[in-house]
Parts: C-alpha cells; sequence; structure tokens
C-alpha cells in the first residue's frame, strides 16, 4: 500500500488574517468589507466620586443608545512604555542651568525606573471598530459615522481620533509579531476583551 501525503496550499499572513489592503483610514478585507480604526483615550474613573460616575455613565448610555450599525471595541492591555517620557525629561535636563532643578528632574527620572522596574504595570489601550461592505461611497460613509461617533464621545469628555495607514499597520502588526505583542512574562490575562453590538434590523 502506497503512502499517501497531502499537500495543503500555504496561506499568506493576509490571507490568514483577511486582510487585502490598507490605505489611508481604511482596512479592506477579502471578504470585502472596509473597516476605520477609532482610537479613544481613556480616562480614570477611579477619580470620580459615585455621583460623578453615576452622570457619566448615563451620558454615555444616551449618546450610544441610538446607534444602528455594527462596532466592535476592543480593549487591549499593554505593558506601560516610558521611553518618551523619560526622553523627554532628558530633554528637559539637558535645557536646565540650575542645580536644584538637575536634581529635581534626575529624582524624577529615578523613580520613574523605580516605579516600572519588574512591575507588570498595564496601562489599557481602547479601539472602536465600525465597517461596512466595499462601495464606491464607502469612504465617504464610513467617515460620517465616525464623526458623528467622536462627536458623541466629545460630548462625554472623550478625546479621539482615527488611526492612519501606519498606525493600523502596528496595531495588526502587534498580533502577528512577537516583538510588537505583549510579553510572556507578564501575569495579567493574555487575552483581548472584545464587545460587540449586535445590529438592529427592522
Amino acid at each position: 500500500m502506497k503512502e499517501v501525503i497531502s499537500i495543503k496550499k500555504n496561506k499568506s499572513i493576509n490571507e490568514f488574517l483577511n486582510i487585502k489592503n490598507i490605505e489611508e483610514n481604511f482596512l479592506y478585507t477579502l471578504d470585502e468589507q472596509v473597516i476605520l480604526f477609532i482610537r479613544i483615550n481613556p480616562i480614570n474613573t477611579n477619580l470620580f466620586s459615585e455621583e460623578e460616575l453615576e452622570i457619566k455613565m448615563n451620558s454615555m448610555s444616551i449618546e450610544f443608545c441610538n446607534e444602528q450599525y455594527p462596532y466592535t471595541v476592543f480593549i487591549i492591555p499593554r505593558k506601560v512604555d516610558i521611553t518618551d517620557y523619560i526622553k523627554e525629561q532628558e530633554t528637559l535636563k539637558r535645557k536646565l542651568q540650575d542645580e536644584t532643578s538637575i536634581n529635581i528632574v534626575e529624582k524624577r527620572i529615578l523613580a520613574t525606573h523605580q516605579l516600572v522596574a519588574n512591575k507588570n504595570i498595564i496601562e489599557n489601550e481602547f479601539y472602536l471598530l465600525i465597517w461596512d461592505n466595499d462601495s464606491e461611497d464607502i469612504k465617504e460613509k464610513l467617515n460620517r459615522r465616525a464623526n458623528t461617533w467622536m462627536k458623541r464621545f466629545k460630548n462625554c469628555e472623550f478625546q479621539t481620533r482615527t488611526l492612519n495607514k501606519s498606525e493600523i499597520i502596528l496595531l495588526v502588526k502587534s498580533f502577528t509579531i512577537p516583538e510588537f505583542a505583549r510579553k510572556e512574562d507578564t501575569n495579567y490575562d493574555d487575552s483581548i476583551v472584545t464587545i460587540r453590538r449586535k445590529v438592529v434590523r427592522d
């Protein structure tokens, strides 16, 4: 009896991820969908009183309850990156003249390093994805929806912006390339929290 070897065609990474192309602020999928990504800057709700938090939640419910199109919210935990902050402090230190101010900045840099050293301090990144079937006017359609979403968030005192091409690529790479992904030595849950809203059809 002859041994039969079955060879399956390897998929490219784009096929595996369902990515056809990324242009401007839009990701095009192989199944003819177009996705726009909105980054939501988080706020610290621990600083709110119970009454303030309730008011905030009620205002958000009012703003978002009438949405009729599908969307997905990704909440991605990341290890805190202090690189930009340290660079900023080093630049400030070089501009200073008096020893007292220099000493304060040096202590600030040292304290920051000590704060995150050997600790898994996590910050969450929030993304809202909106999409629709590809069409001639898809860019205008998604941009209008994005503007509506960002206006809602602004009314609730959240800062938002759409991701550009390089930021979308970086976000995709964070799921596919180890050096962009979260470290394996962290002790927090490595899953991505996803909140989906079902489409309401008449």
